[in-house]
């Protein structure tokens, strides 16, 4: 895993967490616990009664244990590595992801 966390340095990721949250960022740093330092994050945010939120949240980090899924992701081709406008997102709703922790 390290080695492909290496190749993602300063590229923009996004991570599910064990307890169901999805949160995107670049990915500034990184250890051999898994353990990631995301700056420009923030958590998409899903219900089926509202649109698709999005939560800013600055510096983040990310403990190791609590990852469960990490993905890179596409930005909007400004160079800062966030998405922009997030273009055909604002409409839509889901369930929230489940715990994965609850899924044993």
């Amino acid at each position: 895993m390290a080695s492909t966390l290496s190749e993602w340095h300063t590229k923009p990721i996004t991570v599910l967490t064990c307890d169901g949250r999805l949160i995107s960022g670049i990915l500034q740093g990184y250890d051999q616990l898994q353990n990631l330092v995301l700056v420009k994050s923030y958590e998409k945010v899903y219900s089926l009664d509202n649109p698709m939120e999005r939560v800013d949240l600055g510096l983040f980090v990310v403990r190791g244990d609590n990852v469960a899924v990490i993905a890179d992701c596409n930005d909007d081709g400004d160079g800062d590595g966030v998405d922009g406008d997030m273009e055909g997102e604002e409409d839509v709703r889901a369930e929230p992801v489940k715990s994965i922790y609850g899924n044993r």
